[in-house]
């Protein structure tokens, strides 16, 4: 796609033609002369100013440089013909008046002009020099040359103007016959170059970033363009930068809603003052924008293919239909990859959703048979041995019950995900304590941390603040960590818990010296059923930090888990600050410094 001439096209070869014709009517011009009108022996008749044979001599030196003039420059081709129309003219009035003005018959040279006029300019232009021609040659033809009768001037007039006419006609001819060719010609080669970016748009593979690729690669080749932009409109009417050859304008870079009412055809935009103009494009050398919509057939826009030339001129309608027509297949590329992109997403959340699926009936089925064989295997024992010592039949009768505590504690995760994923969970939120709600559970474990030699390290700011929260939740949330924490670190491990004020929150965090998460899990590890690979053989069914997530969001706060400075997993969550001093039933004693940091050593590590 290139601008467009402003004068209708002439054949590259035009320029070839005329030099032939010049010559042939040189050669004509001597045969008048020299075989016709008087032999070469002869004097010149009175009339003639000039010896013709000298003439003739000039006009060969001088059409040399011309003739090399024409077939470097292409002057009426290229379109710039003036200087060489302005030479012919001269050259063959001065000579036919000084050859015998309107009885000379070198007239013909003359008549070159007239053809170079007729074929380089449009008809009402071409039409206005060739009557001026006519009229000059006809003064100094008459000032030059013998007296002669009006009939004769005014004949020769006419029969130039005739010429002229009939000049005038066959370029006009001439220029419609090479717009058509031009114009078949330009057609071949954007069905060529749209065939070529179908196919480059058809071996993407569903890529959104090749489809982006072959859009802004053919459309410099294209349109020779400054730059180019894509631009997909994200959900609240805004753009964003997919693919640029901009540096103002990297992939990613958000930008403002376009002023554009419609998203039917190609729009240009000329000058920078036009409401259309978009603010973000600044570039200096952009003259001139064009935004293509890019859309499938049926569906909604997605956004803009927008390219920037450092030149204006208007789109022809063929070139129109082009970018509309890039526009449409692109549109309909990209949407198509977007769909096998999510596709592909939806598949892989499905057999993600099956492989958490299948570690949940599998540490399911573990978490029941454990203590469903202990009871199998306790209870007929009490039964069978009615004379065993009451300290073993205590231990046994207490193993029981923690099997049956296990047992319930697994059915209550099981009820109570269902209950937060049906928003059937109600919050009574006090002002906590929360000092005193962690060394409560931190006592509450005291026999666990014993059993594996654990020590914790507790790290409570003086100034730790009352929050906002459920107390049974909160030792839910708390419980489920320090149960976490206990469960992967190592015998004779540490576990370090601490708390601090942050701007409109509390943040409390458990770090454990566990094997730790790795980066690429951590964003789901939070998701139902979710299992580290790293610790599925000690794992559960995979609902603890899913509770302790959803009731965190409950609260207003947030959780997330980082690398510990232990070497395994440091989880955090916040909760905000207490609005109201509605105080929470005071937890059951327990030990612990309560003004900072404590170090709590149990008896067995």
């Amino acid at each position: 796609m290139k601008p467009p001439n402003p004068s209708k096209p002439l054949p590259e070869e035009i320029d070839a033609y005329l030099l032939a014709l010049r010559w042939g009517m040189l050669v004509a011009t001597a045969i008048i002369y020299w075989l016709v009108r008087f032999p070469p022996s002869a004097s010149p008749p009175p009339a003639f100013l000039l010896d013709p044979r000298l003439v003739f001599i000039a006009l060969l030196a001088y059409n040399v440089p011309v003739s090399l003039y024409c077939l470097r420059e292409r002057p009426i081709a290229a379109g710039r013909p003036w200087l060489l129309l302005l030479s012919d003219t001269v050259i063959s009035l001065g000579l036919v008046g000084l050859t015998g003005g309107h009885l000379s018959a070198f007239f013909l040279i003359f008549l070159i002009a007239i053809i170079e006029a007729a074929l380089a300019f449009r008809w009402q232009t071409a039409l206005v020099l060739i009557v001026l021609l006519d009229t000059l040659q006809l003064l100094i033809f008459s000032f030059l040359g013998p007296q002669v009768h009006a009939i004769i001037i005014i004949n020769r007039f006419v029969a130039f103007l005739v010429f002229g006419i009939s000049a005038i006609l066959f370029g006009e001819g001439t220029r419609r016959e090479e717009a058509e060719r031009q114009e078949a010609l330009a057609a071949a080669e954007r069905e060529r170059t749209l065939n070529e970016i179908f196919f480059e748009l058809g071996k993407s593979g569903m890529n959104p970033e090749k489809v982006f690729q072959v859009l802004l690669e053919s459309t410099h080749r294209l349109l020779n363009a400054a730059c180019a932009l894509i631009a997909l409109e994200v959900e609240d009417g805004t753009l964003r930068v997919a693919a640029s050859t901009s540096p103002h304008h990297p992939p990613g870079k958000a930008l403002a809603a376009v002023p554009w009412p419609t998203y039917d055809e190609p729009l240009v935009v000329t000058r920078r003052n036009d409401p259309a103009w978009p603010s973000f494009i600044r570039q200096s050398d952009v003259r001139q924008l064009l935004a293509v919509p890019l859309r499938s057939a049926t569906q909604k826009p997605l956004g803009w293919l927008m390219v920037g030339m450092n030149r204006a001129f208007p789109l022809a309608a063929a070139d129109r239909n082009l970018l509309k027509t890039l526009g449409l297949e692109a549109g309909l590329a990209l949407h198509n990859a977007q769909l096998y992109r999510r596709e592909e997403e939806h598949v892989r959340e499905l057999e993600h959703f099956s492989e958490m699926r299948a570690n949940f009936f599998s540490a399911l089925g573990h978490e029941l048979k454990t203590p469903l064989t202990a009871l199998k295997t306790l209870g007929p024992s009490l039964e069978r041995l009615p004379d065993l010592p009451p300290e073993t039949r205590a231990e046994i009768t207490e193993s029981i019950q923690i099997n049956l505590e296990r047992l319930d504690g697994l059915i209550n995760e099981l009820f109570e995900s269902l209950r937060l994923e049906a928003n059937m969970v109600a919050l009574h939120p006090t002002s906590l304590d929360v000092r005193a709600r962690i060394q409560h559970n931190l006592a509450a474990l005291r026999p666990v941390l014993e059993q594996k030699k654990l020590q914790v390290e507790t790290d409570l700011a003086p100034d730790l603040p009352r929050a906002q929260a459920d107390p049974r939740r909160f030792d839910q949330i708390l419980g489920n960590l320090l149960h976490n924490a206990v469960k992967f670190s190592p015998e004779g491990g540490v576990i370090r818990v601490d708390a601090a004020p942050e701007a409109n929150s509390v943040r409390i965090c458990v770090e454990d010296a566990g094997p730790g998460i790795p980066p690429e899990e951590r964003e789901r590890i939070f998701d139902k059923f979710a299992v580290v690979s790293q610790r599925k053989a000690m794992a559960g069914v995979g609902l603890g930090l899913f509770i302790s997530r959803e009731l965190v969001r409950l609260h207003g706060g947030t959780i997330w888990v980082e690398d510990a400075s232990l070497g395994g997993s440091r989880f955090c969550f916040t909760l905000p600050l207490a609005t109201k001093d509605t105080r929470e039933p005071p937890p059951s004693p327990s030990s612990g410094d309560r003004h900072g940091k404590s170090h709590q050593a149990h008896p067995g590590h």
